[in-house]
């Protein structure tokens, strides 16, 4: 009995020895084939990675002939904007040749006719004003040079104001039947200077031997027109007369527009009749001076520089 006891005992070991390696084997093989598929599956991410890197190695190759071929072209206008430049100085200095070998008799006084028609036709006045870059100096330089290229002797004007060192820039021509002609640049101004005096402009428009005479009293403009002469409207006495007609015509004016008031608040001094022929006054008046400009600052000084 007790030998059968220890036998019993001894196969059961054994069969719990046998039955313990059995299960260990077992989970052995499932580790190594996870192994084998996590093996798998990250050869197939360093292959898709290499594919990847050949791609963006293709991509950088590609990428590299194009910067080359910038460069190249960069070069290329590099080289091509040198020559621009050297061409622009050439031509600069050519053309500064030929304005100084231009003999200055070829260049003539005109007639105030045809300085009139010049100043018209020329654009100088539509050029955007840009304070520091293209300023009243600009103005003056390029409308001297578009008179010298139509043969015309003009001069560049500086005028100081005394105020702070204030200047401003125009041009003058000796016309051949009206004298000396100062002109704003920046419009189609006549332009009156003189020393002690404001800096005035007229219209060109405006300036004429005959216009009409702003007498009598202002607040009675509506009887028929009178007009008067001036034998020299480029001088400042007419700009100093122009100066007393704008007044006349503010004065008359304000008068005008009171009357119509009272006239529309049952007063019978004045008649729609006058009323009528006061604004039909008003709008001659208005066009015979127009554009008004306002005198700018006294003048301290005058220089010219002729061509």
């Amino acid at each position: 009995m007790k030998q059968g006891f220890v036998v019993g005992i001894i196969v059961c070991l054994l069969i719990g020895t046998v039955s313990g390696y059995g299960v260990g084997y077992f989970t052995l093989g499932l580790e190594k084939a996870k192994l084998q598929s996590d093996l798998t599956e990250a050869q197939r991410v360093i292959d898709n990675f290499e594919e990847q890197v050949a791609t963006l190695e293709d991509q950088i190759s590609s990428l590299k002939s194009d910067k080359i071929a910038l460069e190249s072209n960069i070069s290329i206008l590099e080289e091509k904007l040198n020559l621009t430049s050297q061409q622009l100085i050439q031509l600069q200095a050519d053309y500064e040749n030929l304005f100084e070998s231009i003999n200055q008799s070829t260049l003539k006084n005109p007639i105030w006719q045809d300085l009139k028609g010049f100043l018209e036709q020329d654009d100088t006045d539509k050029m955007v004003y840009k304070s520091n870059e293209f300023d009243c100096t600009g103005f003056a330089i390029t409308l001297r040079d578009r008179a010298w290229r139509r043969g015309l002797r003009c001069a560049f004007v500086e005028v100081g104001f005394g105020e702070g060192g204030a200047a401003h820039n125009l041009n003058a021509f000796q016309t051949l039947d009206r004298g000396l002609i100062f002109v704003e640049p920046q419009g189609d101004d006549v332009a009156y200077v003189q020393v002690g005096k404001p800096y005035g402009q007229i219209n060109l428009n405006a300036v004429k031997t005959q216009y009409i005479a702003c007498s009598g009293d202002p607040s009675e403009f509506w009887g028929p027109l009178t007009y008067t002469t001036h034998l020299n409207p480029f001088s400042y006495d007419y700009y100093i007369d122009y100066q007393r007609r704008v007044k006349f015509y503010y004065e008359t004016l304000e008068a005008y527009n009171k009357a119509v008031d009272e006239y529309n608040k049952g007063s019978e001094k004045y008649s729609y009749s006058q009323l009528k022929s006061w604004y039909e006054n008003l709008k001659a008046l208005e066009q015979d001076l127009s554009p008004i400009h306002l005198p700018m600052g006294t003048i301290q000084n005058i220089e010219m520089y002729w061509d």
